[in-house]
């Protein structure tokens, strides 16, 4: 068994079993582990307290002609018509796309891959046809929003590091979730909220760079108490990881999108997502601090509000 603070774990995600009574928390291998060695996949780690979990099992191991030989970030698993999709983003090369070579090595491309399995665990196997996202753009962190008419979205990060200010994306999916079903919407930048105060990056990959960037990270949406969207995303702000609420006061996914005023957790912890426990409380999970190789998995009851979410101190885990 592994004790949660001792547990490496960057963009957490968790799953409810309540015919089971237990929970699911979705990692990347390499993140999973600590003893450094390139990741294989995506696990899963089982648990029947949220503090002590099982040695992680393999949720998704790739087979030899699969395109990203190392890199499986941010998974989320989602219950859509019966079956559970894994998101991930994954990284690597890719036939002949066209892509900018200014922040990608020729054939390459980053974007969120969505697998299916018949169970939580998996195993899951490959479901779209590579990265959903567009391949000429450099994105991660998708997400599974399906809309009150039934209607599923892909919500994903658009990178800083190639547009500078990074922005929040909407991208409509086939039914069946396999595919783009039309154009992507931008939905806000980085820098729209005022609690976003960016971040100055004087090199990039060994080349001067001395640019404000914005980060656009880890999204993640719910409603409110009046039947308002509400999206978790995480960003800079006062030079540490911070993270903040964006709001859709009509309901529609593609906004207008108001910023709210104050961050809601400004604690150098991010990628947040929200959950329910077997008892029926609201958590919200996220890594803090940012840093490797420190991240830990934090864990904070939470209640919905009109307007949003409101946390609570942070539970004791001895």
């Amino acid at each position: 068994m592994r004790h949660i603070q001792d547990m490496r774990v960057r963009d957490p995600f968790i799953l409810t079993d309540k015919e089971k009574g237990c929970y699911y928390l979705i990692a990347s291998d390499r993140l999973a582990r600590i003893d450094g060695r390139p990741g294989e996949g995506v696990d899963y780690l089982r648990s029947e307290d949220l503090i002590h979990f099982e040695e992680p099992k393999a949720a998704f191991r790739p087979d030899a002609n699969f395109f990203s030989p190392h890199q499986f970030w941010a998974p989320e698993v989602h219950a859509y018509k019966g079956r559970y999709y894994l998101f991930v983003t994954t990284w690597g090369r890719w036939g002949e796309e066209p892509i900018d070579t200014d922040v990608l090595s020729e054939g390459e491309i980053r974007g969120t891959q969505i697998f299916v399995a018949d169970e939580m665990t998996g195993p899951y196997r490959e479901w779209s046809h590579g990265p959903v996202t567009p391949r000429k753009d450099l994105t991660l962190d998708g997400t599974l929003y399906v809309a009150p008419d039934g209607k599923p979205y892909m919500i994903y990060c658009h990178e800083w590091r190639q547009i500078i200010d990074g922005t929040i994306v909407a991208l409509p999916l086939t039914e069946d979730l396999r595919a783009a079903a039309g154009e992507p919407v931008t939905l806000f930048k980085g820098s729209d909220a005022p609690w976003a105060t960016g971040d100055f990056v004087e090199t990039y990959e060994n080349t001067p760079y001395h640019k404000v960037i914005y980060v656009t990270d880890g999204p993640f949406l719910f409603n409110d108490l009046s039947g308002g969207l509400c999206m978790l995303w995480s960003t800079g702000g006062e030079g540490i990881y911070t993270t903040g609420i964006s709001r859709s006061p009509s309901g529609n996914v593609l906004g207008p999108w108001e910023q709210s005023e104050q961050a809601l957790f400004t604690g150098d912890g991010g990628h947040a997502m929200l959950f329910h426990t077997l008892q029926g409380q609201l958590m919200l999970a996220l890594h803090q601090p940012n840093g490797a190789p420190d991240e830990r998995l934090r864990l904070f009851p939470a209640r919905l509000t009109e307007t949003g979410l409101a946390l609570e101190p942070a539970l004791a885990r001895g």
